[in-house]
């Protein structure tokens, strides 16, 4: 009860705030809408996962990635959504694999090597987004997810390529190309989810990120990433 008091108290003062951005004259001059608000504020939630991520021991942050998956296992098995039983045990075997190879990398490369990760997902991610929104044109697959386009597609590669090369050149052993196969492995997490949420009928799994849905919908991009890397990390 107390955790949902303070996600609605959140939320309000989310909104609030991005309406008073938005009343500027600055914002108003950029024609900026409160949906690309919201977006910029969840592409910055990835900052404290990181911090989270680096201050942990081993012991908390094994813990924190199992209570992770039992919030993505309510959210899979909520009540807002019915039947579909199939669709929704291969979302709860695709995001376990996905925690399992997210502590795995932890084992194998240390917190460097899950700060790597989320930034593959997250520039990739914000990087798309943006440059899918300024360019627009032709859609990527407008049978799964109508607002992703070519433009944001070939935006992910390029911004996560030279934020990445310019400020740690290392690759962590996975190479130009395997770098390129984690980045688009970050695309195609996005839209498997878009498709599974798609089959079940629903926008968001969840709330728990304004204007971005659950934690699910957070983490899709990251999911397939850890999962494709870990088998880097086995095969290297």
């Amino acid at each position: 009860m107390l955790w949902k008091i303070f996600l609605k108290e959140r939320d309000v003062m989310v909104n609030n705030f991005i309406d008073n951005l938005i009343n500027q004259e600055i914002f108003r001059k950029l024609s900026c809408s409160k949906e690309l608000l919201k977006r910029i504020f969840s592409s910055f939630l990835f900052i404290p996962m990181i911090v989270l991520v680096w201050l942990l021991d081993d012991t908390s942050f094994r813990i924190l990635c199992w209570i992770i998956y039992c919030m993505i296992v309510k959210e899979i098995f909520s009540q807002k959504i019915s039947g579909h039983w199939m669709i929704r045990c291969f979302a709860l075997i695709f995001c376990f694999l996905g925690i399992y190879s997210f502590i795995y990398v932890h084992d194998s490369c240390g917190k460097i090597g899950n700060v790597f990760l989320i930034c593959v997902a997250s520039l990739t991610d914000i990087g798309a987004y943006f440059f899918g929104k300024w360019l627009k044109g032709p859609k990527l697959c407008p049978m799964i997810s109508p607002n992703k386009t070519w433009a944001g597609l070939i935006g992910g590669f390029l911004c996560c390529n030279l934020t990445l090369w310019a400020v740690y050149p290392s690759d962590f052993n996975c190479g130009f190309w395997g770098l390129q196969l984690l980045i688009l492995s970050a695309i195609l997490g996005d839209l498997l989810e878009s498709a599974l949420k798609r089959k079940l009928e629903i926008k968001d799994l969840g709330k728990t990120f304004p204007g971005h849905g659950g934690i699910c919908d957070r983490l899709d991009s990251l999911l397939l990433v850890s999962i494709v890397f870990s088998v880097f990390c086995v095969f290297k």
